[in-house]
C-alpha cells in the first residue's frame, strides 16, 4: 500500500536551485521501491514531482501514446517532455529544479511544497493561494463534494 502525500510546506530554495523537501514527504518517499523523481510542469503552472514508480500509472495517456494529428495532444507531450527531468534526493533531501522549470513556476527563493495524494506540487506562493485558498467557511467543503458527487456523510460513495 502506498501513502498520500499530504501537507503544505514553505521551503527555501538555494543558489544552485536545490529545493529541500519536508520529512513527511521524504519519509514516504524511501518507501518507494526507486529512488528516481520525475519533475515537469503542471497545472496552472506548478511543478509535479511523481516518483518514477508511480509516473506510469498516474501519467496522462498522451505520455503512453502516440496521437497522430491530435496537435493538442502533442503540444502537451512536448510540454511534459521539454519542463521534464529525471532525478534523485541527494543526501540531504534536495532535489535540483532546472532553470526552465523554475522560469515556468515562477520560483525563486522559496516555494509552496503541497501534498496532494498521489503526488508532489511545487507552487510559487502568491500562485498557490490564488488556486488554493483557504476555505472561507466550513460550508465550503460541503458545497464542493456536493458538485463533485462524493461526500462523506453517505460512505464516500458517487451519487
Amino acid at each position: 500500500m502506498r501513502l498520500p502525500f499530504l501537507g503544505r510546506w514553505v521551503c527555501t530554495i538555494d543558489g544552485k536551485r536545490r529545493l529541500t523537501l519536508p520529512a513527511k514527504i521524504r519519509e514516504i518517499l524511501a518507501m518507494e521501491e526507486n529512488p528516481h523523481l520525475i519533475t515537469t510542469v503542471g497545472h496552472q503552472g506548478c511543478l509535479v514531482v511523481i516518483p518514477y514508480a508511480r509516473w506510469e500509472e498516474l501519467a496522462p495517456d498522451v505520455v503512453r501514446d502516440t496521437f497522430q494529428g491530435n496537435r493538442d495532444a502533442l503540444a502537451l507531450r512536448a510540454a511534459l517532455a521539454r519542463y521534464g527531468s529525471l532525478c534523485r534526493l541527494d543526501a540531504s533531501g534536495r532535489i535540483t529544479l532546472t532553470e526552465e522549470q523554475m522560469q515556468v513556476a515562477r520560483l525563486d527563493k522559496k516555494g509552496v511544497v503541497f501534498g496532494n495524494f498521489t503526488r508532489i506540487e511545487i507552487w510559487d506562493e502568491h500562485r498557490f493561494e490564488t488556486e488554493n485558498p483557504p476555505m472561507a467557511d466550513p460550508e465550503q467543503y460541503d458545497r464542493l463534494a456536493e458538485q463533485v458527487g462524493e461526500h462523506p456523510k453517505s460512505g464516500g460513495q458517487t451519487r
